[in-house]
């Protein structure tokens, strides 16, 4: 990894965000490459919200969005960083009154899902 390569600083930025390595099976390309290059170094790393902060922040904003796929993702990395499963039902109440009681009660189920996953549920 060179500390000056966007991607480098990308993949080890998603790495710290989602609690696992990305998947290098796949080409770096289109939105994937924009992710490494952009989206985790330029926006995951900025110094102004700490990751906690950004990871509640981006749970709100994808469950509202019915974001199923990249909700789990990032789920999965709050889980593997310890945020705990209460504090996520709390973000999706506030989800369930500012975005739709559909939109809050899909992320609880998702979340429920993914914090289950250990436990066989």
């Amino acid at each position: 990894m060179t500390e000056n390569d966007p991607v480098d600083r990308g993949r080890a930025a998603f790495e710290r965000v989602l609690g696992r390595e990305p998947n290098t099976d796949k080409p770096i390309q289109g939105v994937r490459e924009l992710s490494y290059s952009h989206l985790f170094p330029g926006v995951w790393d900025r110094p102004g919200l700490p990751l906690r902060d950004r990871t509640l922040v981006t749970l709100a904003l994808l469950a509202a969005g019915g974001r199923e796929a990249q909700l789990r993702a990032h789920l999965k990395g709050a889980k593997s960083r310890g945020i705990p499963l209460d504090e996520i039902l709390e973000v999706m109440i506030q989800v369930a009154h500012y975005a739709g009681w559909p939109a809050g009660m899909s992320g609880q189920v998702v979340a429920e899902s993914v914090y289950g996953e250990e436990e066989g549920g």
